[in-house]
């Protein structure tokens, strides 16, 4: 068992970074928009940095010691215009429920390019992102705070998806931003504040892995 654990293989999608031992399932991992919708946006993007996991299991969990299995050794950009699935990751892990301990990203960047009419201020808002006051440049957080990204991998199980609710999302990021009307160039709206905790769950009330 020790061995089937500690020779776990973590690799990005078409680099091979470890050995697939015997009793570990591979998985294919996606970005999975679920619904799909950018709405007024025509960019939308945010990209995670890193995303770290262990088993839920204690006693697996410790044959780790200070490390962590990584799903991908490089940053990825999501893109929230997307309306398909995009591969993310090639991974392998024996069944059992693992906690993710760790993800960092960066807010999303929203560009609506031509500004139509509106009834709510922050759609008269043409570009958010983290370049607006209150907005942190990089989110980072550990666990239990993302407990609810745990998953189980089952037996003969072949897929693994990082599934973003792409409107809640976009809804809850807006809805975190204290807009004011007439302030920016030329009497547009702008953002004058940023909701960090709002987004924060809202951000986990719209994303999953499983």
């Amino acid at each position: 068992m020790l061995s089937i654990i500690v020779l776990l293989a973590i690799a990005s999608t078409g680099c091979d970074h470890g050995t697939i031992s015997s009793g570990t399932a591979g998985l294919h991992m996606t970005y999975t928009p679920s619904p799909p919708g950018a709405g007024r946006y025509d960019e939308a993007q945010f990209t995670i940095r890193k995303i770290l996991a262990l088993p839920a299991d204690p006693a697996a969990a410790a044959l780790y010691g200070s490390e962590r299995l990584e799903f991908r050794f490089s940053t990825f950009e999501v893109d929230l215009t997307n309306t398909a699935d995009v591969s993310f990751a090639d991974i392998a892990l024996p069944a059992g429920t693992y906690n993710i301990t760790q993800i960092i990203l960066t807010p999303p960047g929203l560009i609506d390019q031509v500004l139509g009419p509106y009834t709510e201020c922050i759609d008269g808002v043409q570009v958010l992102s983290a370049a607006d006051p209150g907005v942190p440049s990089v989110l980072t957080f550990n666990y239990p705070a993302t407990s609810n990204l745990s998953f189980t991998i089952s037996p003969g199980q072949t897929r693994l998806a990082l599934t973003v609710d792409v409107p809640g999302l976009i809804a809850g990021y807006e809805n975190a931003f204290v807009c004011q009307e007439g302030c920016g160039d030329g009497g547009t709206n702008c953002v004058t504040g940023f909701d960090t905790a709002a987004f924060n769950t809202a951000l986990f009330d719209n994303i999953s892995i499983e």
